[in-house]
């Protein structure tokens, strides 16, 4: 059995009282949802009401309120685990990229022989922090003028400040790229900090660019 357009719409009423307002995430367990309740009409020989009253008492672990320590309290659970997924594997191939990058750097230009290299490579650097940061700004802006939310959008609109104050302070100059510095620990912590900075940037970039793509495809799938 089919549920009727009234239904669906009950289903995600549901689950918007329940704190699941971003729509990628919301169109994906409607549609989990829906296909259960339809099971248990066929199998079982339910009406709708007694369906959809079980089938939320089995989500209803899903629903609850949950906390991840990289992105603080979000409701509910489901919203968190899929957040907290995202968020650590951008970390991870962050941090790993970077601490190869700053290795291989490190090791070509700690060599008083590359002066001019190293005052070209921090100046490219500069310039493209300060390039990411005009991105990360138009992208911060369109976001919050969208008239839709998803679970990219959450991500950027919770991120994106920090990750603008400190492009900033890098771009101009407050936060140096200190790679001849004499001790190789601040040298190492202080590049280390701003690539890291800079592949995370991109990153969150790519999050920006799936909440318009999912909102182009609600443009192209409703009427």
């Amino acid at each position: 059995m089919k549920l009727t357009t009234e239904q669906i719409a009950q289903i995600e009423e549901t689950l918007i009282l329940n704190g699941l307002i971003y729509e990628d995430i919301k169109l994906e367990v409607t549609d989990h949802i829906a296909s259960e309740i339809e099971e248990k009409i066929y199998n079982e020989t339910s009406s709708f009401e007694v369906a959809f009253k079980d089938v939320f008492n089995e989500w209803k672990h899903e629903l609850k309120p949950s906390f991840s320590g990289l992105i603080g309290f979000t409701n509910p659970r489901i919203m968190t685990v899929k957040c907290h997924k995202i968020v650590k594997r951008q970390l991870f191939t962050a941090i790993t990229i970077s601490s190869l990058i700053t290795l291989a750097l490190m090791v070509f230009v700690r060599n008083s022989s590359y002066g001019l290299v190293l005052t070209n490579i921090q100046g490219v650097l500069r310039s493209f922090v300060l390039v990411e940061f005009c991105l990360v700004i138009l992208a911060w802006g369109l976001i919050w003028q969208s008239k839709h939310q998803t679970t990219y959008s959450y991500l950027m609109k919770k991120k994106s400040f920090g990750l603008i104050i400190f492009l900033f302070m890098i771009g101009i100059g407050l936060f140096p790229v200190m790679l001849n510095h004499p001790d190789a620990k601040i040298a190492f912590v202080s590049v280390l900090s701003v690539i890291t900075y800079v592949l995370i940037t991109g990153i969150y970039l790519q999050l920006a660019y799936k909440h318009f793509q999912f909102e182009k495809k609600l443009s192209f799938t409703k009427p």
